[in-house]
């Protein structure tokens, strides 16, 4: 598989029969992708399914953060986010969609289940076709942006002791300041890009 969204295809696809097996068959409009949830600066959410009802073409779309890059946290997202597709697990608070994340060998962190974490059944039952699924082709992406920098302060010095001073442009456009050890007008020194 050359794309991720081609990988999260075929694992959805190798998923089937085991939610089938375990009595919550998917829905059969699954479209997959690798996108940020749209709470994820909100809440650090690493999935997301809407239902079928907001897609036009009425398929489940169902998002996997491109913060991840490692097959198994793929997975446990992928796997957490088709539950939702179940029949009534639309809410991670009903027992509809508890019983098939639990079915899954998903566990709830904390005392709700809107954050999941896989368990030692997930690992037995998906464990194979993780590996069959090769690695995820994708490198993780960061949401974060850089910051920027508000205020440059600027360096200015005393041509004739040295005394050195930092102002900002606001501040060196109505006047630069003056020593207080020898009276002389300080100079503005270009620093060198770091």
């Amino acid at each position: 598989m050359s794309t991720r969204e081609e990988w999260l295809v075929a694992a959805v696809e190798e998923f089937r029969p085991m939610f089938a097996d375990a009595g919550f068959p998917l829905c059969s409009k699954i479209r997959v992708s690798c996108a940020f949830p749209t709470t994820f600066t909100r809440s650090g959410a690493l999935g997301q399914a809407f239902p079928d009802g907001a897609s036009a073409d009425r398929a489940l779309e169902v998002m996997v953060a491109p913060s991840l890059d490692q097959p198994r946290d793929v997975v446990a997202v992928l796997v957490a986010q088709l539950c939702h597709a179940t029949n009534g697990a639309l809410s991670h608070a009903t027992v509809a969609y508890q019983k098939a994340a639990e079915a899954m060998g998903l566990e709830p962190v904390g005392v709700n289940w809107r954050v999941t974490r896989p368990t030692a059944l997930f690992d037995e039952a998906f464990g194979n076709i993780i590996a069959g699924l090769g690695d995820y082709p994708h490198a993780a992406l960061s949401a974060e942006r850089p910051k920027t920098q508000s205020t440059r302060m600027l360096k200015a010095v005393c041509p004739t002791c040295g005394y050195i001073v930092r102002v900002s442009n606001k501040w060196a456009a109505k006047g630069l300041p003056v020593c207080g050890i020898d009276g002389d007008t300080f100079n503005i020194e270009e620093e060198a890009a770091q």
